[in-house]
């Protein structure tokens, strides 16, 4: 018998966005180094057309370090970034303004056509 041990792959810190009331996305510690915000300051939203419907939970995120008509501009507010993102999160169908529940998207790296993109996979959380 050979063992091989399989390594962490988790950071130490999540990676994830969260949706705040006040229709911000904002990031983690673990998103901003995933995401490489220091250098993208901005980013594209996409879904899968095979998976549309409204209860869809995972959507996908391409980040850019340049401006066009599809991306949405990272902000930063001290330590602290986020997207303004009510438009998306409306069309998305996300009550954002709701006190009872916060949605989250945990951030998973994928391959799109050759090119790195992050996969968003939105869970919620019962506000107590």
């Amino acid at each position: 018998m050979k063992l091989k041990f399989i390594r962490p792959k988790e950071s130490a810190s999540a990676s994830k966005l969260t949706v705040h009331k006040t229709g911000k996305l904002g990031l983690s510690r673990g998103a901003i180094n995933l995401l490489n915000v220091g250098v993208n300051k901005y980013c594209k939203f996409a879904f899968d057309e095979n998976e549309v419907n409204e209860n869809a939970k995972t959507i996908y995120i391409l980040m850019s370090n340049v401006a066009d008509d599809e991306t949405f501009n990272i902000s930063k507010a001290g330590d602290y970034y986020y997207i303004k993102a009510k438009s998306l999160l409306m069309d998305l169908s996300i009550d954002f303004t709701d006190e009872k529940k916060t949605v989250i998207f945990d951030i998973y790296p994928a391959i799109y056509d050759g090119e790195e993109i992050f996969k968003l996979d939105k869970r919620e959380i019962n506000r107590k």
